[in-house]
């Protein structure tokens, strides 16, 4: 394997990290990390601030992340684990059926550059549930007690690992997108991860609201090897046509909608099996869902709401997400994963510094000015009903009575 870039620990800070070259020596430790992850680690750190530096050259300031740069909206809700969830999941945040937490959902498309929301390109949905109890994994990113998901609407990533992604990297810094899945000079060829790229890139959608998202990397939650996916519950309804000449669609549909009524999406999780192909560091496998089905755990519930106030959009562009960012009961898996947690900050922190910026995390619904009092219903359009609709309505938020055409009602 070729060296891709080398640095000492205290580099970590130099790049924005808020540990020591000490403390990120135990990190490495603690995470199973060896030399060669930790100069990948470092080189997809080095490539991932040029491409902020250089982006922001085409997309203007703020400095935007180095990818999903584009945030199609965030928006309130609350994430409420499911009754009678199997017991092998209760843990970590899913210990206590019936909980309710709150939670912010952002939306974005995944380039690195601001982009008309016609252009295919991968669908992001990151949600950061609110004041989960339990210890965090990662002291790192703070006591803050909350837990953060990151999803995109493809099942699969292009880059097997954490090489891959650290050699992708510095091909990406340089504006060259297709170099490292397809050259000529040197010969490269990696058919598999260049067909999961154009499926990445190629996705075209009506609205945020109508994708299902995927974790495509594995967790472990409780005992259990997982992955993670949202999807629309049943009964919910989207335009089938949309104006794609607005360069902003995404966001007007995600306005217009939620402005008008809740939206819903079910929590699901898909537990590795034995005897089958379902490997923990290929993020381009897909695990078999005739194997292992989808399992509902929990439900996520977005109240009518305005999304476009320039305090909620400010925020917007500020929150930082971390599939660290959690409580123990669970823990990201990978080397990929690995290296999100050191990577993820050190953008983070140097996007923050670039624009001056806090970094608050939030911890309610609240967006008030400090010495403000905050409206409780703030952003929310209280005059619309909230999903579940006013109907009949199952455990698992699917009508019954009738009054939908997706009805199970007799």
């Amino acid at each position: 394997m070729k060296k891709l870039f080398t640095k000492s620990p205290l580099a970590l800070c130099l790049l924005g990290l808020s540990f020591n070259a000490a403390n990120a020596n135990d990190l490495y430790k603690e995470m199973g990390i060896t030399k060669p992850e930790q100069e990948a680690i470092m080189s997809a750190i080095n490539s991932a601030r040029e491409i902020s530096k250089r982006a922001e050259q085409y997309n203007g300031l703020p400095y935007r992340r180095d990818a999903h740069a584009k945030a199609t909206g965030c928006a309130r809700a609350t994430f409420s684990v499911n009754p009678d969830i199997p017991e092998r999941f209760k843990a970590g945040l899913f210990a206590q059926e019936n909980q309710q937490y709150k939670a912010w959902i952002r939306f974005s498309n995944g380039d690195m550059l601001v982009q008309a929301d016609s252009k295919g390109d991968a669908r992001g949905m990151a949600v950061k549930v609110m004041n989960v109890p339990g210890k965090a994994i990662a002291p790192e990113l703070g006591e803050s007690h909350n837990q953060d998901f990151i999803m995109t609407n493809t099942p699969a990533f292009f880059n097997r690992n954490i090489f891959d992604y650290a050699d992708d990297m510095t091909y990406l810094a340089k504006f060259q997108r297709t170099k490292w899945f397809i050259s000529l000079f040197p010969p490269r060829l990696h058919p598999k991860q260049f067909y999961r790229a154009i499926q990445t890139v190629s996705s075209v959608i009506n609205t945020p609201l109508e994708a299902q998202y995927f974790s495509m990397l594995p967790y472990r939650l409780g005992n259990s090897t997982i992955k993670f996916s949202t999807k629309p519950c049943a009964g919910m309804t989207f335009p089938s046509k949309v104006d794609k000449s607005d360069p902003d669609y995404l966001s007007n549909q995600l306005e217009t909608q939620l402005a008008n009524g809740g939206a819903c999406f079910e929590f699901m999780v898909q537990e590795k099996l034995p005897g089958y192909y379902m490997p923990v560091d290929d993020a381009t496998a897909i695990w078999s869902e005739q194997a292992s089905p989808f399992i509902s755990i929990a439900t996520i519930n977005i109240p009518p709401q305005h999304l476009y106030s320039e305090q909620q959009q400010q925020f917007c562009e500020n929150i930082s997400m971390n599939p660290w960012r959690a409580v123990e009961g669970w823990e990201p898996l990978s080397s990929l994963n690995k290296a999100r947690r050191v990577v993820y900050q050190a953008v983070s922190k140097y996007r923050h510094q670039q624009n001056k910026a806090a970094t608050p995390e939030p911890n309610s619904w609240c967006l008030a000015s400090e010495g403000e009092v905050c409206d409780p219903n703030q952003g929310l359009v209280v005059s619309k009903p909230t999903w579940p609709l006013p109907r009949c309505f199952d455990g698992y938020a699917k009508p019954i009575d009738g009054e939908s055409l997706n009805s199970n009602c007799k």
